[in-house]
């Protein structure tokens, strides 16, 4: 199982944005945001809005059997919700899921515990 946490910095302004954004996930957008998790093979995501020096960050952690193959699909999906949350996340962070940076990297693990 991938396990993938990722930060990604909020622009000036758009904190109130990104926790709409989220709302919007976990209520009237919840049944097609639980259809395109499954769909690409997202078992688990959890957002976290982060207060940093530098400013707010969105903070994804996410498990998958391969987020890998999961990011890649999610990223050419043309699906009407995931078209929908790349526009609004890319609009709150400035991250465009349609176009991944060449050679982007995941995250490292370093550690995990689990009971």
């Amino acid at each position: 199982m991938d396990q993938v946490c990722a930060a990604f910095p909020v622009l000036p302004g758009k904190s109130d944005a990104a926790r709409e954004f989220m709302r919007q996930l976990d209520t009237d957008r919840h049944a097609d945001y639980d259809r395109s998790e499954r769909r690409i093979g997202i078992t688990k995501e959890a957002w976290f809005l982060a207060q940093a020096p530098a400013g707010d960050m969105l903070v994804g952690y996410m498990e998958s059997k391969d987020f890998g193959n999961a990011i890649g699909m999610f990223s050419q999906s043309r699906d009407a919700f995931d078209l929908w949350f790349k526009r609004s996340f890319a609009e709150i962070t400035g991250f465009d899921f349609n176009n991944l940076p060449p050679g982007m990297k995941l995250p490292e693990l370093l550690s995990s515990y689990q009971a």
